[in-house]
């Protein structure tokens, strides 16, 4: 490679396991840390092409049918001792469909993320056009759970909806059980806020297509390395989520702003998000996941500063997500918020996934009951911390 500007990053490469290593309710232990040794292969790779790599994760399949407490925590233990064999630094444990909610207590969801912080889960609450209420409340029941015994752990759960299998940016993850694939997921913010700066489009049509060039170009490079490198491993390659992640030094809110010559939250900006999600869903190869625009709040600096000072709130970046991408990621909501309200989020989220059929999730940072009326007090690296917007 010839250029290396601060685009040319992979968020995360996700082996999603197949069902034989879970099967009969036993963990092979054994052959998911054969699997890890794989990613990490692939991952040491792409590295040595001269790429940055963030994560080499796992992904569980989703659970369909009942599954109990223990059986639970015994999966979660085992994933988890596979990844340590291994070396890999997190994996998503499932995704659980409505059934396999009957035998379970929120609280016993909490008990395991908080158990093992290397772990991700998610509960689905919409496939097709449907809305699973119970599945719904269950999900508000869990992030109310999280807060009250380590509010950071909600940065690990989300309520999902029509998010198919074997997407690579987790807490969403899980794999279809199927023969064992890779996925990548870009942190390609960077790169585009690069070129906008350098060259600003002069108006939304131009913004298309600069999004759809660089991460065109980035996925070019990027397939050339992971199809051999998932054939010689025996290992399909399911596709790239081409979604533009944020990183500290590089806001996709900012890049908006350049794209679009707005203040992120004024007039156009779902417009922009509109414009750039066209650029991204225009990609010629194989996609997974969100393939979408996504709008983290706390992960962005820019982002979170236009929640703290109200141009932007639940409502506004659930409109944005009917033409973009993830839903309501990294939202932030004080200790005092009540739990119908927090139902609420997740049900508006869902009812828009199911109406339009498209993935997308719903990530609350609820803050502990009692905590800073005024200020979120997040600890994990990826939260920009900010004041909440005074109503």
């Amino acid at each position: 490679m010839t250029d290396t500007t601060p685009a040319s990053h992979v968020r995360a490469v996700t082996l999603c396991l197949p069902d034989e290593v879970f099967r009969d309710g036993r963990v092979d232990v054994a052959g998911i840390s054969e699997y890890g040794g794989k990613a990490l292969e692939i991952g040491e790779e792409i590295t040595r092409a001269g790429f940055d790599v963030q994560t080499v994760r796992l992904s569980g399949p989703a659970l369909d049918g009942p599954v109990n407490r223990d059986q639970l925590r015994t999966r979660a233990a085992d994933l988890v001792e596979g990844c340590r064999r291994a070396g890999v630094g997190s994996a998503s444990l499932s995704a659980l469909r409505p059934a396999a909610l009957v035998e379970l207590q929120p609280f016993e969801i909490a008990e395991v993320l908080t158990e093992h912080p290397s772990l991700f889960m998610s509960v689905v609450v919409a496939d097709g056009g449907d809305v699973h209420d119970a599945a719904v409340g269950f999900s508000a029941a869990v992030i109310r759970e999280l807060a009250s015994r380590d509010g950071d752990s909600n940065f690990r759960f989300a309520a999902v909806a029509n998010l198919g299998a074997n997407a690579p940016l987790f807490p969403g993850s899980f794999s279809d059980g199927g023969p064992a694939g890779v996925s990548v997921g870009l942190q390609s913010a960077g790169t585009l806020l690069a070129h906008a700066r350098a060259n600003r489009p002069r108006d939304l049509a131009e913004t298309t297509r600069l999004t759809r060039s660089c991460l065109q170009d980035q996925l070019d490079v990027f397939a050339d390395l992971l199809r051999p490198s998932c054939e010689r491993r025996d290992l399909l390659f399911h596709g790239f989520d081409p979604s533009p992640a944020c990183a500290p030094d590089a806001s996709i809110g900012e890049f908006l702003e350049q794209a679009g010559q707005i203040r992120f939250g004024a007039p156009g900006t779902l417009a922009t998000c509109a414009a750039v999600t066209a650029g991204i869903r225009s990609v010629s190869h194989p996609t997974v996941g969100y393939a979408g625009l996504m709008l983290p709040v706390l992960e962005d600096r820019v982002l979170a500063l236009a929640w703290q000072e109200g141009r932007i709130n639940a409502d506004s970046v659930l409109a944005y997500s009917s033409v973009c991408g993830a839903g309501l990621d990294t939202i932030p909501l004080p200790g005092s918020t009540p739990e119908h309200e927090v139902v609420a989020v997740i049900r508006d989220m869902a009812a828009l996934s199911a109406r339009w059929v498209k993935p997308l999730s719903a990530r609350l940072m609820l803050a502990p009951v009692g905590s800073d009326p005024q200020r979120t007090e997040f600890r994990a690296e990826q939260i920009v911390n900010i004041d909440y917007p005074t109503v």
